[in-house]
């Protein structure tokens, strides 16, 4: 493959690996980074990339795999239990570790699509620009499923 060829025919596809990468990833910096991964991967088979027939496709599987494999490399390093300020009476540090356990377990109950926007707009802390950018949803749209997560949220902690 020409190097003219793979720009005309790969390098339109980046948005969509994009997509790919950052559905599966959750973290911008990461999707962005595994697309870049993706990509000196095809570079370096550019050869046998005459081969394939649906470059989009191809591309996306190729872009799942890197992402799982990411994902399996990756220790959690996110502890949320270390946002609680030390400077606290044990007791109630106890008390909000147990709370935030409980708001985790909630979560997991709510829909992938509802968790995911939700982690992204208070955990991370991004906007619902920010996050429609990302996912290529309407920010109106995040900002009722955020808030929909919520209220079931709300409504589980009150039982």
């Amino acid at each position: 493959m020409t190097d003219a060829r793979f720009h005309t025919v790969w390098i339109p596809l980046q948005e969509r690996f994009y997509r790919v990468a950052f559905y599966l990833l959750e973290d911008r910096a990461d999707a962005l980074d595994a697309v870049q991964d993706l990509y000196v991967k095809l570079w370096k088979m550019r050869d046998a990339l005459d081969l394939v027939r649906n470059p989009g496709a191809y591309g996306a599987l190729l872009m799942r795999n890197l992402c799982i494999d990411r994902i399996r490399r990756l220790t959690p390093t996110e502890d949320l239990t270390d946002t609680i300020p030390g400077d606290r009476p044990p007791d109630e540090t106890l008390m909000l570790r147990e709370t935030l356990g409980t708001l985790l377990q909630e979560m997991e109950k709510l829909p992938e699509s509802q968790r995911k926007l939700f982690k992204m707009h208070l955990l991370k802390g991004m906007s619902y620009d920010e996050i429609a950018a990302a996912t290529g949803l309407a920010p109106l749209n995040i900002r009722v499923q955020v808030s929909l997560a919520r209220k079931k949220l709300k409504r589980n902690e009150e039982v």
